[in-house]
């Protein structure tokens, strides 16, 4: 049996795959930020937070869609 994936399968799992590598680098980013000597300051401008946000949403939508 061949199963095969249409395209908007192969763009929603790319857009899965890059969000979940955006957050897990932000993540990275925040624990090297607290870990450092002396502590620094995590500021992140409006862009970034309306980009990471997105990822966010995206990532529970597709969850939500995987579970239901």
């Amino acid at each position: 049996m061949n199963i095969e994936i249409p395209i908007m399968g192969y763009i929603i799992t790319f857009l899965f795959v890059f969000a979940i590598i955006s957050l897990l680098r932000l993540l990275f980013k925040f624990i090297s930020a607290l870990l450092s000597t002396p502590p620094q300051k995590f500021i992140l401008d409006n862009n970034a937070l309306i980009y990471y946000g997105i990822c966010i949403s995206f990532l529970f939508t597709v969850l939500f869609n995987i579970i239901t």
